[in-house]
């Protein structure tokens, strides 16, 4: 690598720290020339380091603070940066726009809203604020009182949103993503359209307004763009890969009216968003959009062993789009990846639980482990295992199992039939059907519980007589629906009961009642794997409660720290974040890669770069897992599971295979060791 010659700066301590703090490659890249630059950060190369030192080398050159636009993904990544600015330059850091995409738009809002017809003072509205005022714009296009269940208002929010960040007709998402709500497209665009006006009226933009109306405001206003121009000398983009075709036109667009010095800073291998609205071309294609672009490329890893550098290497090499890359490690020898068959899902569950604890009577704290999965609902099992262990978690992404609603929902159903006088579970069931609120949920609620078998005066024309007309088809299917699980034999074979509940009227509640309905689909699916080892629908039923007291725990137990808390995530949510111990269960065909990925343009590639983000986040040990056997939702027979392509692909020498012995827990040995 050629070297580079320190540019003169005024602070000579500033000099002596660029030229320690940084290697060769970080230095060419912080010092930049002016124009259009392209830094392709690889997992662990000090990225953050070079944002921050090259925003400090300009301002040290000449470059007023306050024309640095520094444009990030999350507060915390802008605190942080602006934080070590500090270190480096003193107060002047301060003065350097830096934050998030709606952090920078609310700020240039407030200066011009009166341009495009808002109060100087506009309300930013909040989740919550959202979904009140998409409610009445729901009400207002028709989407209620029609007898039939319309989409929930947060899955409409959601929909709005990501139609927005794609910047396509909402008639093409619903085609692609929601075909089930093809038949509410006309009630949809009029809520969307109602949904503006009483945003408009209320002078208040939701998030995604900060974005639109200041797109609007530049290209409405000539003058206003050529202003921002003149406003940010230089702009920086952190995390490239994960911008959206709305937040890139936005800073291109100002760059160009200005100086068109821009920096943007991420991985292409990174790019695991586009469920988001993420556009992978952002990055990929920043040089064809910037002819003559400068690109530099950080490959030293001072995160991971050699050993587990050498394997995500492998594993991206296989993808058919991106930028070259082979990442080196600055650390020394360590293990290699270790991959481990298991004979079932169970197992897998008690591996990945025997690990952890020998990990940590080695001396590695809880919080410097992760179990890092693909989907979600792939970390029921190990939940229950964790919990039968004593081992204290946090879930990273999202709520824990037996927190979520639709778990909640099913296990209503389910408590009904164990206890027919189980208030709580009428009233949450009852209130899945349309038409039934909390009002004729309470009557109903208490015309049972005057009967010595509610179950059975359930179906009676008394009971139906107090259903409003609208829901009677609705209530008559629950009643079908409860019989159906009844007649599967839920008192010994629980998987049954989960079975029937799937092939009755829930799954379409599911869909119009919340978001990602396959998901959520799939996560009632592994509890009925998880069911599958239970003999009686009672004690599944009050195992899961007690766990869920332990899941729903807010705080640690007395005499716990958070050095002792087990991390579990999804990959998607542990992007940026790295651990000692890293494990990735369930890595078998269709589930990772996920199925539905691969049907789709680019999908492949994108699983393999979320699989190289999960494997890029190990330090010291990595360990992969896979069941030989599966078994779907715990009804009938196992089949044989094919071991993930993202493992068989890579160059065996590169990671060592594990045999458990038939009893497990007296511990594993490689093939080497027979």
């Amino acid at each position: 690598m050629r070297k580079i010659q320190l540019k003169k700066v005024a602070d000579a301590r500033l000099t002596e720290r660029f030229g320690r703090d940084l290697n060769e490659s970080q230095r060419l890249a912080a010092f930049a020339p002016d124009g259009a630059n392209l830094i392709l950060a690889g997992p662990g190369s000090g990225k953050t380091r070079v944002i921050t030192y090259r925003v400090a080398y300009l301002i040290a050159k000449g470059v007023p603070a306050e024309s640095i636009l520094l444009v990030t993904f999350t507060r915390r990544a802008a605190r942080e940066m602006v934080g070590r600015l500090e270190s480096l330059i003193g107060p002047n850091a301060s003065r350097v726009w830096a934050g998030t995409f709606h952090h920078v738009g609310n700020r240039i809002l407030r200066r011009a809203a009166s341009m495009l017809g808002y109060g100087a003072n506009f309300t930013i509205l909040d989740s919550e604020d959202q979904l009140d005022l998409i409610r009445l714009a729901m009400d207002d296009a028709g989407l209620f009182g029609t007898g039939k269940m319309a989409p929930k208002p947060a899955l409409v929010q959601h929909l709005l949103s990501f139609v927005f960040n794609v910047g396509r007709p909402l008639a093409e998402v619903l085609a692609e993503r929601h075909p089930d709500l093809e038949s509410w497209r006309p009630q949809l665009e009029k809520a969307a359209e109602a949904y503006a006006s009483r945003k408009r009226a209320a002078n208040s933009m939701d998030y995604d307004d900060l974005l639109g109306q200041w797109g609007r405001l530049i290209r409405e206003f000539p003058d206003q763009l050529a202003a921002q121009g003149r406003m940010f000398h230089h702009i920086l983009i952190d995390e490239m890969q994960d911008t959206n075709i709305v937040q890139v036109a936005l800073v291109e667009a100002i760059a160009r009216a200005g100086a068109g010095n821009l920096t943007a800073v991420g991985d292409d291998a990174q790019s695991i968003y586009r469920f988001r609205g993420a556009n992978y071309d952002n990055i990929l294609k920043f040089p064809d959009r910037h002819p003559g672009a400068r690109l530099f490329q950080l490959e030293v890893n001072y995160r991971s062993t050699p050993e587990i550098v050498a394997f995500t290497n492998a594993s991206i090499a296989h993808n058919l789009s991106g930028f070259p890359k082979t990442l080196v490690s600055a650390r020394s020898a360590g293990v290699r990846p270790i991959a481990v068959p298991t004979a079932d899902a169970y197992e897998e569950a008690e591996f990945l639980c025997q690990q952890i604890l020998e990990c940590h009577e080695q001396g590695v704290a809880l919080n410097r482990m992760a179990v890092l999965y693909r989907n979600h609902h792939d970390s029921i099992l190990l939940q229950a295992e964790l919990v039968a262990r004593g081992i204290q978690y946090t879930v990273r992404s999202g709520l824990r199992f037996f927190e979520q609603a639709h778990i909640k929902d099913a296990l209503s159903y389910f408590r009904i039939l164990v206890n027919p006088r189980d208030d709580a579970a009428w009233r949450r069931v009852l209130l899945l059907l349309p038409g039934i609120g909390q009002v004729k949920a309470a009557a109903i609620c208490e015309h049972l519980a005057r009967a010595a078998d509610p179950l059975a005066l359930l179906a009676t024309a008394a009971t139906m007589a107090l259903v409003p007309a609208k829901s009677k088809g609705f209530f008559a299917g629950l009643v079908a629906d409860l019989n159906k699980i009844r007649a599967s034999g839920p008192e010994t074979n629980p998987a049954a009961a989960i079975g029937a509940l799937l092939e009755g009227g829930y799954p379409a509640t599911l869909r119009v009642k919340y978001d990602r309905p396959d998901n959520r689909i799939a996560d009632i699916e592994q509890l009925g794997v998880l069911a599958a080892r239970y003999e009686s629908l009672e004690r599944l039923i009050a195992e899961l409660l007690l766990a869920g007291d332990v899941y729903g725990m807010d705080t640690l137990a007395e005499g716990d720290s958070p050095a002792e808390i087990l991390v579990l995530s999804t990959i998607h949510q542990a992007k940026g974040l790295e651990w000692s111990r890293v494990f990735v269960p369930r890595l078998i065909e269709d589930s990772f890669p996920n199925y539905r990925a691969l049907g789709e343009p680019g999908g492949e590639d994108e699983e393999r770069r979320i699989f190289y983000v999960a494997v890029t986040r190990a330090m010291d040990e990595l360990y992969l897992t896979y069941p030989l056997l599966i078994s779907r939702g715990g009804r009938g027979p196992s089949v044989v599971a094919t071991p993930s392509r993202f493992l068989t692909e890579i160059d065996p020498s590169l990671y060592e295979p594990v045999v458990l012995e038939t009893e497990f827990d007296v511990g594993w040995s490689r093939p080497d060791q027979d």
